[in-house]
């Protein structure tokens, strides 16, 4: 019998599923629903199993079936399902790999470790977005330690969330970037983004944030950054907190989306209880780094669009961890 015993997760917290894509089995439990129903399916495909764990691994974009993780298996598992409805479906000719344009210059993701077109609907692993039936996802490859693997991610979030960046986007560079270290680094075009909200209320500079902790000299970085097209400019943890303050304070306009307020609030709500902790996280076993983060985040009593997604997720160009950024 051919068994789906696969690589684990060093990175999993609290024996929870690998972050960036909820599932309602994971782990050992995934890998024996994933084992009965290929086990199943095999004889009625009049196909040697090999055979079927070739075609497998070509849907969940992996060389062979051990390299796949528990967001890889879920999909395999919708497929067998398909296979167990209507044998002839593993006939059906494989859809073409899409390959889109990547946009060049300060844009520049690195490119996806896999793509496909979606097929069911579902949401973006990073922002959120609903990604329908047919529309184009993929994953990238394996991240380097603190950070864990994402999950199934929207065509935006995949090549243009630094080319043409959202409010939300700038959100999420500042959340993971301070979950994993102690600064954030924009490129030139978020530069823009974060300025051009920051400077929208023209009654900010009176509030209380902006008065403990002005952000004039911040202000400028970001012009000049936008001016000469920097790839990165870095800003402190202290300045991000600051940012996330300020951006609560503003008054809402027409160009700040639903989606945008949303992911707001649920990173003034994390940065917050990282730093009170409510969740009684034990220091002495976490340390005070991602990992206690983690912890705080899976427990927090208020789930929010990025508790339930976890990480830290590297969004390129990550900031040096455990330094505080020089912003002279």
């Amino acid at each position: 019998m051919t068994t789906f015993e696969m690589l684990t997760l060093d990175t999993a917290i609290e024996d929870e599923p690998p972050t960036g894509e909820p599932a309602v089995l994971h782990g050992k439990e995934l890998r024996i629903a994933i084992q009965d129903a290929f086990d199943t399916a095999c004889p009625l495909l009049r196909k040697p199993p090999e055979k079927a764990l070739a075609r497998l691994a070509k849907l969940m974009g992996v060389k062979t079936v051990r390299d796949a993780d528990d967001i890889d298996l879920h999909e395999g598992l919708l497929e067998i399902n398909k296979w167990l409805d209507d044998p002839t479906s593993f006939r059906t000719r494989l859809p073409k790999t899409p390959k889109p344009d990547r946009p060049k210059g300060i844009g520049k993701l690195p490119a996806p470790r896999f793509v496909k077109w979606a097929p069911e609907h579902t949401a973006c692993s990073l922002c959120a977005d609903p990604i329908a039936a047919g529309d184009l996802t993929g994953r990238m490859g394996p991240p380097k330690a603190p950070y864990v693997a994402m999950g199934w991610q929207c065509e935006h979030c995949l090549y243009r969330r630094r080319d043409v960046p959202r409010r939300r986007d700038i959100l999420l560079r500042i959340f993971h970037h301070l979950f994993a270290s102690e600064g954030i680094g924009l490129n030139a075009y978020e530069c823009g983004v974060l300025h051009d909200w920051l400077t929208e209320d023209p009654g900010l500079p009176a509030t209380g944030p902006w008065l403990a902790d002005p952000i004039d000299a911040t202000l400028d970085r970001l012009r000049t950054s936008v001016e000469e097209g920097k790839s990165t400019t870095w800003l402190a943890s202290t300045t991000a907190h600051t940012i996330v303050a300020l951006l609560q304070q503003a008054a809402p306009t027409p160009y700040t989306s639903v989606q945008d307020t949303e992911m707001l609030r649920a990173v003034a709500q994390h940065l917050d209880e990282w730093q009170v902790n409510p969740q009684n996280a034990e220091a002495r076993k976490y340390g005070a780094g991602p990992r206690f983060r983690a912890v705080v985040l899976q427990r927090t009593t208020h789930p929010t669009v990025l508790s339930v997604r976890g990480g830290p997720f590297d969004l390129h160009q990550t900031p040096p961890q455990s330094t505080e950024l020089n912003e002279e």
